[in-house]
């Protein structure tokens, strides 16, 4: 019965111990104000906040808020931060590159955590010579325009430089014994890092009733993104393609009329605002001698 007694008073005092240990640690992580420039055109804004593990960055916040700050709690580590606006359409707009802080936890008893921004060691030493009860506040500072965003190019822009789009085209285009043809049809397709793939489904007809339908794989890339410093895939791009030709006369009859067709493309693609483009190209190859054309659509991010 006294060793009965006995373990269960150390059980008892070992919950106690621990109760009071995970009380002091959840006071420890005391609220911090994240505060940054306020954007009147912002309806609202959203808060990312990843924490650094040995290999990469897991998120561990992502909030919404309509006030230029954000009341945070969290435990010692290394941390990044990004702000996006969303404008008076509910739009989000490009957003802040990330900014590296930290929580670094109290040295004394009573002493508070700390946030301190990484990029900003005057401040952090500040923070550090400061008073242990006196919070810490700090400021990650979002575009208030465009012309701010466009400043930030690289950083974010990899991270933001990818999509799906889809869209409609017209063409023009001569094959080698048929003249010249005309039709439109439908492209679709994603980008990722200055780089994309997609499908493009063509119909054309000639004055001569000749009907042509292509199937067409391609892949892109895009160039001068350094000097445009966009943060969409955007600018100039070439492409190879490749695919099949059906064609007939007067009526869609493609019993042993197809042919392999391949060739090499270059355009322009001009983004219109955060969704939409436009983009004219030319194109050559076989069994076509050329093509010229016009498609727009909309990106999907």
């Amino acid at each position: 019965m006294s060793v009965n007694f006995r373990v269960s008073l150390s059980v008892f005092l070992f919950i106690c111990l621990a109760g009071v240990l995970f009380g002091q640690e959840a006071d420890s992580r005391l609220k911090h104000r994240i505060a940054w420039t306020k954007d009147e055109y912002a309806l609202r804004y959203e808060v990312l906040i990843e924490k650094q593990g040995i290999i990469k960055y897991t998120g561990v916040l992502r909030e919404f808020t309509e006030d230029p700050f954000l009341l945070v709690s969290l435990p010692p580590g290394n941390y990044r931060l990004r702000v996006i606006a969303y404008d008076f359409r509910d739009v989000p707009g490009e957003g802040t590159k990330w900014k590296n802080f930290k929580v670094v936890a109290g040295k004394t008893k009573n002493s508070e955590s700390r946030l301190v921004m990484e990029d900003a060691p005057a401040k952090a030493n500040a923070e550090a010579k400061a008073p242990a009860n006196a919070p810490a506040k700090t400021e990650a500072k979002a575009p208030a325009n465009a012309t701010a965003n466009a400043a930030e190019a690289d950083g974010s822009a990899r991270e933001r430089r990818r999509d799906l789009f889809a869209g409609l085209f017209a063409e023009g285009l001569g094959y080698t014994r048929y003249s010249a043809a005309f039709g439109g049809g439908i492209v679709f397709g994603g980008s990722f890092n200055n780089m994309g793939a997609g499908i493009t489904l063509l119909y054309a007809q000639d004055p001569e009733k000749f009907i042509f339908m292509e199937a067409l794989a391609h892949f892109r890339m895009y160039f001068l993104h350094g000097l445009l410093r966009t943060k969409t895939n955007s600018g100039l791009f070439a492409q190879a393609e490749g695919g099949i030709v059906l064609f007939a006369y007067e009526k869609p009859d493609f019993t042993d009329h197809i042919a392999p067709t391949i060739g090499l493309a270059a355009g322009w693609r001009f983004p219109l605002g955060t969704r939409w483009y436009i983009e004219p190209a030319i194109r050559g190859g076989y069994p076509y001698l050329f093509g010229g054309g016009v498609s727009g659509g909309i990106k999907f991010y």
